[in-house]
């Protein structure tokens, strides 16, 4: 699967790494990795490929704002928000607390169902 840059950030260490694909007819998910660049390493990635970044913006050289949906559609909430602190390991759902990247799928579902 080809894979493209979203966004790098400020200071180039880290960047966004989508993997497009498509659903159905004209209908694209764009499965998102963070990438540390001076490791190569890829530190946090969904287990599911149904999660799409379609849009990230970096606040600083290390924290990255992704808004985020779900396919199928018809979720209970369209899109959320999170803030991933690459340094720390942790995210912030719209402004909720943090919970640690290993256990942001799972929060991310339940806020999914919260609407």
């Amino acid at each position: 699967m080809k894979t493209a840059i979203q966004s790098t950030s400020p200071d180039g260490r880290y960047v966004v790494r989508i993997a497009p694909w498509e659903a159905r007819n004209s209908h694209w998910v764009s499965s998102p990795e963070i990438v540390d660049t001076r490791t190569g390493h890829g530190f946090f990635k969904f287990a599911s490929e149904s999660w799409s970044a379609d849009h990230s913006a970096w606040e600083s050289d290390s924290q990255v704002r992704l808004t985020l949906r779900k396919y199928p559609g018809g979720q209970p909430r369209h899109t959320l928000v999170v803030m991933v602190d690459c340094v720390a390991g942790v995210a912030g759902i719209e402004g909720g607390a943090s919970v640690a990247l290993e256990a942001l799928e799972a929060a991310l579902d339940k806020a999914l169902h919260a609407a």
